[in-house]
C-alpha cells in the first residue's frame, strides 16, 4: 500500500510539471523538477516521435509475412542481373495486401500506397532508408527471396523489437541533443540579459517546453507540410523567451 502511495505521489508530481505548461509564469519552476521526471518526459516524447516509424515497421514486417504465406503465387518470377531487378516481359506487378500494396517494377519508384517497393535497383520499405540489391546477396530470384523471407518472418517479433529499440534510442538521442543545444543557447542569452541562469536548469525547462513543438512535428509526420518544422521552432523560441523573461534577475552590487 505504501508503494502504491509513493507511485501515486510520483505521478502527481509529474502531472503538476505538465500542468505548468499552461502557466508561463511558472516555467522557471521547472528547474526544481527531479531529473527522473525530466528524462521520463524526454522518453515519452521520443516514443511519440517514433510511433509512425514503429507503425510502418510493423506494417512492413506483417506485409512480408502475408506475402510469403498467402500471396506467394502472385510474386513475379524475377531475376537479379548485376544487382538490378529484371521482370518477365518487363511487366510491373502490384500485389494488394491488408495494409497496402507491394510492387515489383523496373521503374525507379513505386506507388504511394506501397508498403514495400522492389524497383529496378533498390528495395524501398516505408520508414527505412532505401536498400541496394548489392546488400542483399542472398536474393537472386523469386525462389531465394521466398526462402529468405520465410526465415525472416519466423523471427519477425524479434526483428520488430530490435527495430523498435533502435528507433527509440535514436530518437531519444536526437531529442536530448536538441534540448541540450537549445538549453546552451538559452543559458548564454539569459546570462547576457543578466538573469539567474544555469545550464541544468535550462535543460529541465527546455525538456518540458519541447512538448508543444514535438506535437507540431508529430503532426508533420502524419500529414507532411513544409510549414510545420519552422512553426515548431518558432513555438520553441517563443516559449524559451517567455521562460527567460520570468527568470529572476541577478542582483547588482552598488
Amino acid at each position: 500500500m505504501i508503494q502504491c502511495m509513493m507511485e501515486g505521489q510520483s505521478m502527481n508530481k509529474y502531472t503538476i510539471a505538465l500542468n505548468r505548461l499552461l502557466t508561463p509564469k511558472k516555467y522557471p519552476l521547472y528547474r526544481t523538477t527531479p531529473l527522473r521526471y525530466v528524462f521520463l518526459h524526454l522518453l515519452l516524447i521520443s516514443l511519440l516521435m517514433s510511433a509512425p516509424g514503429l507503425t510502418n515497421s510493423y506494417l512492413s514486417i506483417s506485409s512480408f509475412s502475408q506475402l510469403v504465406q498467402e500471396k506467394e503465387r502472385d510474386i513475379p518470377d524475377f531475376q537479379m542481373v548485376d544487382h538490378q531487378l529484371e521482370l518477365p516481359d518487363d511487366r510491373e506487378q502490384t500485389i494488394p495486401l491488408k495494409g497496402g500494396t507491394i510492387t515489383f517494377t523496373e521503374q525507379r519508384s513505386g506507388r504511394s500506397s506501397d508498403i514495400v517497393t522492389f524497383t529496378k535497383d533498390k528495395l524501398y520499405i516505408q520508414s527505412i532508408a532505401p536498400i541496394t540489391y548489392s546488400s542483399l546477396n542472398m536474393m537472386d530470384d523469386k525462389t531465394s527471396m521466398i526462402k529468405q523471407m520465410k526465415i525472416y518472418t519466423q523471427s519477425s517479433f524479434f526483428y520488430f523489437l530490435l527495430i523498435a529499440l533502435v528507433l527509440i534510442i535514436v530518437q531519444l538521442t536526437i531529442t536530448i541533443i536538441k534540448v541540450s543545444c537549445v538549453s546552451l543557447a538559452a543559458h548564454g542569452l539569459a546570462s547576457i540579459a543578466r538573469r539567474k541562469s544555469r545550464f541544468m536548469n535550462w535543460f529541465k525547462i527546455t525538456a518540458f517546453l519541447l512538448t508543444v513543438p514535438a506535437l507540431v512535428q508529430y503532426m508533420n509526420l502524419l500529414v507532411p507540410n513544409a510549414l510545420f518544422n519552422p512553426l515548431s521552432w518558432c513555438i520553441m523560441i517563443l516559449l524559451v523567451s517567455i521562460a527567460g523573461w520570468y527568470l529572476p534577475r541577478k542582483k547588482t552590487g552598488k
